[in-house]
């Protein structure tokens, strides 16, 4: 029908695309449960474990299993870290967040500019509104 409205010209990829959407979502229900990115994903992930290219399969049956069991072993040891699982950067109390670009420039203020920067907290800050009542 849209085909009678619309040029052959305005019905790229993305309008084709859009045009189907509805019509699948009807059918088969939310996109996440046929997603094929997760897959996609550990592919990628077993693809990487390839060490011996004549015999590929060996090579990631061996990887799967020893990172089965380091895993598995991670659990038992208390001060090991897991295998897979991204470290938290800021357990470190020292850092609020992120880490600094680089180690910066001391610098000292006078008197006179740490009270002018202390009054301008002091007048623009909303924390500071029920004191200045």
């Amino acid at each position: 029908m849209l085909e009678k409205y619309f040029p052959p010209s305005f019905f790229d990829i993305m309008v084709h695309l859009t045009i189907h959407l509805a019509r699948e979502a009807r059918l088969c229900g939310p996109v996440h449960y046929r997603w094929m990115y997760p897959f996609e994903r550990f592919m990628k992930v077993l693809k990487g474990y390839v060490r011996n290219r004549a015999q590929p399969e060996g090579s990631v049956a061996e990887c799967v299993l020893a990172d089965e069991c380091v895993k598995f072993c991670s659990k038992y040891v208390q001060q090991a870290e897991n295998i897979g699982l991204r470290h938290n950067r800021y357990e470190d109390e020292s850092i609020v967040i992120g880490n600094p670009i680089s180690a910066g420039v001391t610098m000292t203020m006078s008197s006179e500019m740490y009270s002018i920067a202390h009054r301008y907290i002091l007048f623009n800050s909303s924390e500071a509104e029920p004191y200045r009542e």
